[in-house]
C-alpha cells in the first residue's frame, strides 16, 4: 500500500496506522468526514491530518 496523493473521494476505503479501517462520506472545506468500522458516530478530520494519517484501500 502506498501513500495516496489524491484527495480522498467519498465512498472509498482507508486504513490508518493501527490498522482500522474507515470510509469517507464528504470531503469538503479543507475536511474529511468518515466512519470508522464498527462505529455509528461519524468522525472529522482536517483534509492534511487526514492524508498525512491514511493509506487508501485498493478497491
Amino acid at each position: 500500500m502506498n501513500k495516496s496523493t489524491s484527495t480522498p473521494l467519498p465512498n472509498h476505503c482507508y486504513r490508518d496506522s493501527h490498522g482500522s479501517l474507515v470510509t469517507v462520506v464528504s470531503v469538503q472545506f479543507n475536511r474529511v468526514t468518515f466512519y470508522r468500522e464498527g462505529y455509528e458516530s461519524s468522525c472529522t478530520q482536517p483534509l492534511e491530518r487526514f492524508m498525512r494519517e491514511f493509506t487508501e484501500v485498493a478497491q
